[in-house]
Order: structure tokens, then sequence, then C-alpha cells
């Protein structure tokens, strides 16, 4: 066993533990080895990475950067350099594999960007279309940026057929397709790239950028494109985050720290053999929250209405208090704004396709709100989950929609994952 650094590994671990809940993370005991951790994650892998590497970056005399190794990781692993030593962080899908709403999404985005860039015809039957996408696979095409999204799109096409919805998927895939070939008429696409993680999406474009396939067209100009995939009538979430990063993007991390100090104290303290309020979050305290659940469930739930209605209110108070600081976060983060590579919305619905301007909607008002009382946020009448952020535009008023809930399952849901709930944008208010 290589040795580490005393100091680099027990801060790097301290940051890592804690942060479990909040990111979703847990450490692989039986891989984890050496200079190498292994951490299984709940939720996106880069995203994850992301975030963490932020954290460590926190710490003085640490840098973060990636490094690929094969035998490791289909993706860049991070290396954490400091006091004299080196560390890597290794991220594994808690479940093993390519869940499938992944697997689902990046069938909608690789095999139209691989079907333009290779001419496969929108109109052949759905196991024909598969089959050229399978043929046309080739790590050299202008799909993918680096090795790390050719992996990618081998093991989505691979996996492809495996999938529940494989033929609904496919036909949405042959629906975009049909928008590319259309979006080439009107001007030249030299090529689509497939920005599946924010370290393949084209050189010039933000990591956050919520594009997932990127139209580069002859001029140098970059189109970023959002793709959802639904029922005709269904209306998928414009933008997943959850409650932490939204404090990060407000740089008010610390007001973060009292919030869960104030959920400690309403909301858990009273619950029975409950560790003290250090514990907050850690898995210690989740399986007392889980044995809660099971032997009084109608007061588990209670707590949970009563915790989601108190932090769906301290995010509208948040977004009240500091007006300038929610409209930056509507831009950069609902919206994605990101001036030279705009982005649009399409939506596939069967073999049909649908352009959704509610970024370009929200980027339009928030220029044009007043710069005081601009902007209002409140929770919902009608719905424990859902609250509601009022933009006054020009000489109307623009409502956005949004939800705040559990998105975990087993003992990390509800109670189980704290303050650190999913927000959701759902979209304009109709007229």
């Amino acid at each position: 066993m290589a040795v580490i650094s005393q100091d680099l590994y027990s801060k790097s671990v301290e940051v890592i533990n804690n942060n479990l809940y909040d990111f979703g993370i847990s450490i692989d005991d039986k891989k984890t080895k050496g200079s190498y951790i292994y951490l299984e994650c709940e939720e996106d892998r880069s995203d994850t990475r992301s975030s963490l590497e932020m954290e460590l970056e926190n710490i003085s005399g640490i840098t973060c950067s990636r490094k690929y190794i094969k035998s490791r990781s289909s993706m860049d692993m991070t290396e954490i350099s400091g006091f004299g030593d080196n560390l890597f962080l290794v991220y594994k899908d808690r479940k093993g594999g390519m869940k499938e709403t992944t697997l689902n999404a990046s069938i909608t985005e690789l095999f139209p960007a691989i079907a333009f860039e290779k001419k496969i015809s929108p109109t052949l039957l759905t196991d024909k279309f598969y089959n050229e996408i399978v043929s046309a696979h080739d790590p050299k095409l202008h799909v993918y940026k680096n090795k790390t999204a050719s992996d990618a799109g081998k093991d989505t096409i691979d996996r492809a057929s495996s999938s529940s919805k494989f033929e609904d998927k496919v036909e949405n895939a042959k629906a975009i397709t049909r928008f590319l070939i259309e979006e080439n008429k009107r001007k030249k696409i030299n090529k689509v790239v497939w920005g599946y993680r924010n370290n393949t999406k084209p050189t010039g474009v933000s990591p956050n950028h919520k594009g997932d396939i990127f139209l580069v067209f002859d001029d140098g100009n970059i189109l970023g494109v959002s793709l959802k995939a639904g029922s005709a009538s269904s209306a998928e979430p414009q933008f997943n985050s959850y409650v932490r990063p939204i404090f990060t993007s407000f740089k008010k991390l610390p007001d973060f720290a009292k919030l869960q100090k104030t959920s400690y104290n309403l909301f858990y303290k009273g619950i029975p053999n409950i560790p003290k309020e250090s514990m907050y979050g850690k898995s210690q305290m989740t399986k007392v929250v889980g044995a809660f659940e099971n032997s009084n469930i109608k007061r588990y739930e209670a707590l949970y209405d009563e915790q989601l209605k108190f932090v769906r209110q301290y995010l509208c108070n948040m977004m009240n208090q500091y007006p300038k600081k929610a409209k930056q976060w509507l831009l950069s983060e609902v919206a994605a704004e990101q001036e030279d590579v705009p982005l649009i919305v399409v939506k596939a619905a069967n073999d049909t396709i649908k352009i959704i301007d509610d970024e370009n909607v929200i980027k339009d008002c928030v220029q044009t709100s007043k710069k005081i009382n601009g902007i209002k946020a409140y929770p919902s009448k009608t719905s424990k989950q859902n609250w509601h952020i009022d933009l006054t535009c020009r000489t109307h008023t623009t409502t956005l929609n949004f939800s705040i809930r559990t998105n975990k399952t087993g003992i990390n849901h509800k109670l189980g994952q704290y303050v650190n709930l999913a927000v959701k944008f759902n979209g304009l208010k109709k007229k």
C-alpha cells in the first residue's frame, strides 16, 4: 500500500465525509486502497465530481485537476495535489453501470448527432436505424470531443437495446435527427458535438451550459440544444438542482449551515435516539431517522411536511431578500445563460419535436425587469411542493413555476434527505 501524506489524506477525507449526504456519495471501502479513493454516487457522477472539487479547493494548499486512467474508470478522476503528494478520487454509479434514465437521455442525445454526421436517414425503421448507428460508431467521429465522450458513446450504443423504452427513445432520436437536418438547411452545420459531460462540450462552451448537443456552424458560431423527451402532454422539468447549490450560487454557504442547524432543532431533535447536532446528515443519524419512519410513520410524514414547508419558504425569502443574486441565478443556472453560446430547448414526443422558448423568456424578463421590486418569490397555495417567482418585465408579469421535494429512495428520502431537497424548474405559468 502506497504511503500517502497524512495531511492530504485526512483533510480530503474530512471534506468527503462532510458532504456525504449533500452530494449523495459514499466511500467504497472494499475498492479504496493506497492513493485511490472510490466513491459511489447516487447522482450524476460528473456533477458530483465538480461539486466535490469545489469543496476540496477551499482547503489551503490543495489543488484539483483531472486525470484519465482507463483501468480505473471510464471518466476522468479527480487528482488532488497538496502537501507534497497526490490522491485520486474515482467515481462510480452506486448501482453500477449506466442508470436507465441516463441511458435513455443519452440515446436521444447521441444517436441524432451520429445520424446527422453519418447521414443516416431518420425514415428508417427502428431496428435498421439502430443497426446503422452501431455500424457508424468510431472514436474519431466529430460527435466526440475526447476519449471520455467516445468511451461513453460506445457504452450507450452497446446498452441501448436493453432499455425498457428503447423503441420510444429511438423514435425520439429520429425526430431530433429531422430537426438537425432542417437546421442545416437554414444554416450550414459543420458538426454536432455531444456534450455528454461538462468536459465533453466544445471548446469555449461553459461547463455548466445546459446544452446536451451543440451545433457548430460553418461560421464558427455555436448553438446549444437542450433535449427533452416525453409524451405530447407531459411537462418535463427544464432545470434540476438541489437546495445547497442554490446557496452556493448565492455565495451564502454559511447561511446553509445555519439552515441545517435550525432544521436539526426544529424537526430532528425530538426524534428518539437522535444523535447530537454534529452528526446532522451523516449515516449514523440517517439510520436513526429511517428507524423512526418505521416506528412512527404518521409523525415522520408530518415532520417531513413541516420541513418541506419551512425550506420552501426559506428559499422564497432568500430570493426576495437578494433580488440581484436571484436574477443572476435565474440567468446563469436556470436559463444557463452564456452570451456567445445561446440555448434552445427541443422537446421530442414520439416522432415529433417542439421548440420550448421558456429560457429565452426568462432571459428577456430578467434583463427588462424592474431594478427594485422586479422579482417576487412565494409558495403555492394549492401544492405543498410548488413555489413561484414573478418577474415584472416591461408591462406585464411572468410567472416561473418551481417545485421542491425529496427525490431519494429508502432511508435517504424525505427526512433522510434533510434540507438538501431537489429543486426543479417546471416552465412558465400558462396564461
